[in-house]
């Protein structure tokens, strides 16, 4: 286990050494909302750092570090174009975190926002070690398991991703809500294929030893796009732009897993 603590710890260091070079790009340009592409760039940052230094299976390390590298540049790269280079300003989350803060608005971002989120990727990234070190010599069925089910999980995404930016560039929908598609069956099939794609992580977790750990990824990220981040917020956004027409979408919906309409 020494090693797990050791790589554990260096993840850490170099996830804060990023958002403290992170947090310190967004005070000099005013926005704090780069923290938002830090996430997803210091998950493949860790991940890289146990590629690099774990024993296990160079073959197993590079599976890990390409799925969450393509996740994370594809995800990364979507909210540095959107938030960031696209003018959008802060989300509405960080200026009202800006009001609460007073004074101590810089200090408080570094370490309430910046660097708890890179504790939490830590946290977050333990499949990863987990996977990076386990030495067996040969892929098991699980772990292609869980990279069969990270393809059809970004598929998914990608899909429910087009399909609503489809819909919302047709000015007729302005005020509907969107049931196309995989919109028809959730209220939010993006979060629900977002989620399953942490669930392939530990699914291939499951093949290492005390892989079972690995599982407390899936089950943190379930509950923050369902409790707290992802669809709550979704939602209250979507009840004061469209109201009634929405809450009838609620009623008639399931809002994570996809599922047949009540009738």
């Amino acid at each position: 286990m020494n090693e797990f603590f050791q790589l554990l710890g260096m993840g850490w260091i170099s996830v804060f050494i990023f958002m403290s070079i992170l947090w310190y790009i967004g005070k000099r340009i005013g926005n704090y909302a780069i923290v938002d592409v830090g996430w997803t760039v210091s998950l493949v940052l860790i991940c890289l750092v146990f590629f690099l230094f774990g024993n296990g299976l160079f073959e197993r390390k590079l599976m890990i570090l390409l799925m969450v590298s393509f996740w994370g540049i594809r995800l990364g790269g979507y909210l540095l174009f959107t938030r960031i280079i696209g003018g959008h300003g802060e989300d509405e989350r960080y200026v009202a975190f800006r009001k609460d803060y007073g004074d101590a608005v810089d200090r408080k971002f570094f370490i309430n926002i910046f660097q708890f989120q890179g504790l939490l990727d830590v946290v977050l990234a333990i499949p990863f070690l987990l996977i990076s070190i386990n030495i067996e010599e040969s892929i098991q069925t699980l772990e292609y398991a869980g990279l069969a089910l990270f393809v059809v999980a970004v598929l998914g995404e990608a899909l429910a991703d087009n399909q609503l930016h489809t819909f919302k560039k047709n000015p007729e929908n302005k005020g509907k809500n969107c049931e196309v598609g995989l919109w028809y069956y959730s209220r939010h099939p993006n979060y629900f294929f977002e989620w399953l794609i942490w669930v392939s992580y530990g699914l291939v977790s499951l093949a290492s030893p005390y892989g079972y750990i690995g599982l407390i990824s899936p089950v943190l990220m379930y509950v923050f796009l369902t409790k707290f981040t992802g669809v709550p917020m979704s939602e209250e956004l979507a009840l004061k732009k469209r109201g009634d027409v929405f809450r009838e979408y609620q009623r008639t919906t399931s809002a994570f897993f996809p599922w047949f309409k009540k009738g």
